[in-house]
């Protein structure tokens, strides 16, 4: 029988910082080519999507597949509205060896790691200002990877609901006693005075107007992870310079997908990660720099393969996935 580890079994491994080396080599993986990781979104009704991805690297003993689920029902209920798991499998025979029932908290953290990686590249290092745009718990995640490489003293918080945007704001002020956090109720007002911007919502229209922004600025956008969601207004992209996880996710997905069909950018005018971690970026602080994060297979295998280990070791399982005697 195939082991199948439950969020519990996995939520006490994960770690921001712990998974930065995992987010880095799956940025390296990407555009060094050495990665395999195609990405399907599925749509099976109007609100809500799964997105199946899957990874192998050479030399790797494990590859896997991920299947992740998000829907508007859900959120309605009142429920978490991911889903999700992830199959560890023997990268020599193929065969199966453990099942991550993690409801997305791997996706979560990986997605939160890669964010530490931008803003430990990108945002400037006198910020004094963020501003964080959504409520949920990727919202609540790259607060923290931002806090873990820039200490920015003043942070706000907005979102369509205010009794989750105040939830968020308790929560944060509980555990980053060194930031002040604030609420805001107008994006419109909030945007301009932010050195930088998170937004981490499923909006399938921007919730940031290119008007608002201003010179020296950095966006990571972290929400528009298939071809219907657009958190940015695509005429950012004329006047920023532009980063993502990769090149063919940019061109498929979200607000630079919906740039390059509206003819404002080219795909030559995105930059991979990837690409500055091996070569390194120079920031010109009188620009605006954008991030935007769709999320690959390969972020969920680094991670996993990081985890995979501790995972093993709670359960005595060898990387066959039997277990130790």
């Amino acid at each position: 029988m195939i082991p199948m580890f439950q969020p519990d079994d996995i939520a006490p491994h994960l770690d921001i910082a712990a998974l930065l080396p995992a987010a880095k080599d799956a940025f390296r993986a990407i555009s060094d080519g050495s990665a395999q990781a195609p990405v399907y979104v599925l749509h099976p009704n109007d609100m809500a999507d799964i997105h199946v991805k899957s990874a192998c690297l050479p030399d790797c003993p494990i590859f896997t597949v991920k299947m992740a689920g998000w829907s508007q029902v859900l959120i309605d209920r009142g429920e978490p509205a991911s889903s999700g798991l992830i199959v560890v499998f023997d990268s020599i025979t193929c065969k199966p060896i453990a099942i991550l029932q993690d409801n997305h908290l791997i996706s979560d953290y990986r997605t939160a790691a890669a964010g530490a990686v931008v803003a430990e590249l990108l945002v400037p290092v006198d910020a004094a200002n963020a501003l964080v745009v959504g409520t949920g718990m990727q919202a609540r995640l790259q607060v923290e990877a931002l806090l873990l490489s820039r200490r920015v003293p003043q942070i706000a918080v907005w979102g369509r609901d205010p009794q989750k945007s105040e939830q968020l704001r308790d929560d944060l002020a509980k555990t980053h006693s060194e930031t002040e956090f604030s609420l805001v109720g107008d994006l419109a007002e909030a945007v301009p005075l932010a050195d930088v911007i998170l937004t981490a919502t499923a909006a399938k229209d921007p919730v940031i107007d290119a008007n608002w922004l201003r010179p020296g600025q950095h966006i990571t956008s972290v929400g528009s992870d298939d071809a219907t969601k657009c958190e940015i207004d695509p005429q950012v992209m004329a006047k920023a310079a532009i980063f993502v996880d990769a090149c063919t996710s940019g061109e498929s997905f979200g607000s630079p997908h919906r740039a390059i069909a509206q003819g404002i950018i080219t795909a030559d005018d995105l930059t991979e990660i990837g690409t500055c971690l091996t070569h390194g970026t120079v920031r010109d602080p009188k620009g605006i720099t954008l991030a935007c994060l769709s999320g690959l297979g390969i972020q969920d295998l680094t991670a996993v393969r990081h985890l995979w280990q501790k995972i093993q070791a709670a359960a005595q399982l060898d990387l066959t996935g039997k277990a130790v005697t």
